[in-house]
């Protein structure tokens, strides 16, 4: 059903998720401070749940491909 839902045409043509995504993508100083536990305390970011991980990896997906869209992705971009 997914793979159909994302084969749909809208008004204004196939709809490009990525960009959407890079669109919406906002800097989150939360995450960021998470990603920086990850590289330097792994132990204690191994120790957290998986929801903040994968919040995490979301999270990093998005600026990836805000990024790849030419966002500032930077610390004080937008």
């Amino acid at each position: 059903m997914n793979d159909s839902l994302s084969r749909y045409n809208h008004l204004g043509g196939k709809r490009d998720k990525d960009r959407n995504r890079a669109d919406a993508w906002a800097r989150d100083e939360a995450m960021e401070r998470l990603a920086f536990l990850r590289n330097s305390n792994p132990e204690a970011y191994d120790r957290m749940g998986p929801l903040v991980r994968m919040s995490l990896g979301h999270y990093e997906n998005d600026k990836k491909i805000a990024a790849q869209y030419g966002r500032d992705v930077n610390e004080g971009g937008k």
